[in-house]
């Protein structure tokens, strides 16, 4: 007598988003890293070098922004916890996407060398409209990342749009910076950024599209005071110490990004050379992250950002020791692959510390997105304000104080490592 076999088909869990919305909601990063790329990497070289503001004043003109920034990231976050309505994060994207992506070509279209204040409000809407759509679309990730497989995924994919936006950066600076004559570029830097607001604007609706029904992680019974809502975060150990990465990680390892075209001037003459070092880096970023999601499935998120770190450290190190030669494919795909690591592992582990908190009890989805969002962005700023002082020692020759050395050069390549180092000191400190 034959035994009847008992077959177990695999159960769908319905708490997990389907691919439609993982991949709809991850689609948001491709226009957010077009603004985000272009304003970390190159806005800086285009408010000194076409627009004509004194480094200095650029570099606070930024850093200014960034804190404002920062310090609305936290008061929208709290506001949206405070009166938790479920539908809050869609309205922030349906708001801010059409600000930031009008802003965003504004920046680039307006004349500037004839209208700075048109420029200054240009650059000040745009982190307006941008702030908005980044805490509702990452305070959407809490929803979409139910588990810590899915929370991976979703980061990996994320990772993946952001990487396309940052190529597509790279691409439309390598064709910006070639052009010749000042008016010209000012032209080819209008129109790109035109393409780019249009881009930013479609993803962002997209993704509060196809999230519009998703549940909210948690949903307080009554409406929590300020004081109740940070004394829960506080006691969230997990969320503290990824504040810590995130704020070292933030200020000093993206320097070298940040001074891509400064760093092309110095060391190849051309400040064009930006645009292909991006390319290849987001590139290597792109094609690693399988590479990282499958680890992470094997590995704690931080044993991949000490992993990333470590690769980190020796990109940059490979690139110092060869830039005089042109060697420096590999360690661009070197620094790119390590990008991608930490960037996952960091927005995986804020998501499942955020998610964790939900579930104790904490009942807060958008104010730990925000705080850590100020973080990020506070540090950023820190970060761009270094670059800024570098780039006004170099432009003013005072360089004999730290023995002839180019300041821009010792911001690239030392100050990335000393971050790496810094975020490897915390994390052997937590596992002590």
């Amino acid at each position: 007598m034959v035994a009847s076999l008992s077959i177990h088909p695999r159960v769908h869990d319905a708490s997990v988003p389907g691919a439609a919305v993982n991949l709809g909601y991850a689609a948001g990063n491709l226009g957010k890293s077009i603004v985000w790329t272009t304003c970390e990497s190159f806005l800086l070289f285009y408010l000194v070098t076409v627009a004509g503001f004194p480094p200095l004043s650029a570099g606070a003109l930024l850093s200014a922004m960034m804190v404002w920034d920062a310090c609305a990231d936290v008061v929208v976050g709290h506001l949206v916890d405070r009166y938790a309505r479920p539908d809050m994060l869609g309205r922030l994207i349906q708001i801010g996407a059409p600000l930031c992506g009008m802003a965003f070509w504004a920046i680039f279209a307006i004349p500037a060398r004839s209208s700075p204040l048109l420029l200054v409000a240009a650059v000040a809407a745009c982190r307006i409209g941008y702030t908005l759509c980044d805490i509702g679309h990452n305070t959407l990730l809490v929803r979409v990342a139910t588990t810590s497989r899915n929370a991976s995924k979703v980061s990996g994919l994320r990772l993946v749009f952001s990487a396309t936006g940052a190529g597509l950066v790279g691409l439309a600076s390598s064709y910006v910076l070639a052009v010749p004559l000042a008016a010209d570029r000012h032209a080819a830097f209008a129109l790109c950024a035109m393409g780019g607001g249009v881009i930013y604007l479609a993803t962002l609706m997209l993704a509060r599209q196809v999230t519009g029904l998703l549940p909210a992680a948690a949903i307080p019974a009554a409406r929590a005071t300020s004081a109740a809502l940070l004394t829960r975060l506080w006691h969230n150990r997990t969320y503290r110490r990824v504040l810590a990465l995130i704020a070292v990680q933030s200020s000093l390892i993206p320097i070298f990004g940040r001074a891509l075209p400064f760093f092309g001037t110095v060391m190849h003459g051309d400040s064009a050379w930006a645009g292909p070092a991006l390319s290849t880096m987001t590139l290597a970023q792109a094609l690693s992250l399988p590479g990282w999601i499958l680890l992470s499935h094997r590995c704690s998120s931080r044993s991949v950002l000490r992993l990333a770190y470590a690769l980190m450290i020796l990109g940059v190190a490979l690139l110092g020791w060869q830039a005089d030669g042109g060697a420096d494919l590999a360690p661009l795909v070197i620094i790119g692959i390590a990008n991608a690591g930490s960037n996952m592992a960091i927005w995986a582990l804020l998501a499942r510390s955020i998610r964790a908190g939900t579930t104790d009890g904490g009942g807060s989805e958008a104010l730990p997105i925000g705080i850590f969002l100020a973080t990020l962005k506070g540090a950023a700023g820190v970060g761009g304000a270094i670059l800024s002082v570098a780039v006004a020692v170099q432009e003013g020759g005072c360089t004999a104080c730290i023995g002839g050395i180019s300041p821009v050069l010792l911001a690239a390549l030392g100050l990335p490592v000393l971050g790496c180092l810094s975020c490897l000191l915390l994390l052997s400190c937590e596992r002590s």
